[in-house]
């Protein structure tokens, strides 16, 4: 039985800027947020007295609310979500859970995510096998993941990559006014800050553009 030292809602309050969403105040401090959906189904009301069982069952449903709303809007690794996560402050076991659960769904995968981001930044904005390597190392992919996503990367798309954006950067840096030595000296600098080793950059200048190699 709750008694007078039990936690107590105190506030229930629409999400400014998320319709749908209730912001849960536990002994006047925010504790997390639930859906409307949640807070009609599950009877939660202001001046309610939580058990340990019935605050756990809160907070493992606002855990997981919260995940996938944040999957929904974007693929993230499970660090990312894990981050996320922790900073609305959600119990560290919850969020273990959580995430093991979406795993079993299939709707967090590491797996998914490498594969997903190596192919945006193929299209969007290509970056050179290290730097997607690097870029993956520090969302929390586990190397056997990276590996797998950056062999479907092959060399010859490395290159017609590289090849694309020569031809564009060339392009502009020319048109700058600047000297040759200015010119291939800026893109070297960007080239190399996307990833391309200098041996590739040389190679791909002297077959396709060697008036510059």
């Amino acid at each position: 039985m709750p008694d007078s030292s039990t936690p107590i809602i105190t506030n229930l309050k629409s999400h400014p800027a998320r319709p749908g969403r209730i912001r849960v105040e536990i002994d006047d401090q925010y504790a997390f947020e639930l859906s409307r959906k949640v807070i009609l189904a599950k009877g939660v009301s202001e001046g309610e007295r939580l058990t340990p069982e019935r605050l756990k069952e809160l907070e493992a449903i606002a855990a997981r609310e919260a995940a996938v709303g944040l999957l929904a809007r974007r693929e993230r690794s499970r660090a990312e979500l894990a981050t996320a996560l922790r900073r609305k402050r959600l119990d560290p076991e919850l969020i273990e859970n959580v995430l093991h659960d979406l795993e079993k769904e299939k709707l967090l995968s590491d797996e998914r995510f490498a594969g997903a981001w190596v192919n945006t930044r193929r299209r969007l904005s290509p970056r050179g096998r290290a730097a997607l390597s690097y870029e993956l190392k520090q969302k929390g992919i586990r190397k056997k993941n990276i590996d797998q996503a950056i062999s479907n990367y092959s060399r010859a798309d490395e290159l017609g990559a590289l090849r694309e954006l020569i031809e564009g950067r060339l392009a502009r840096y020319a048109a700058s006014g600047d000297d040759r030595a200015k010119v291939k000296h800026r893109l070297l600098g960007f080239l190399a800050r996307r990833g391309f080793a200098y041996e590739d950059v040389e190679h791909v200048l002297r077959e396709h553009f060697p008036g510059w190699a």
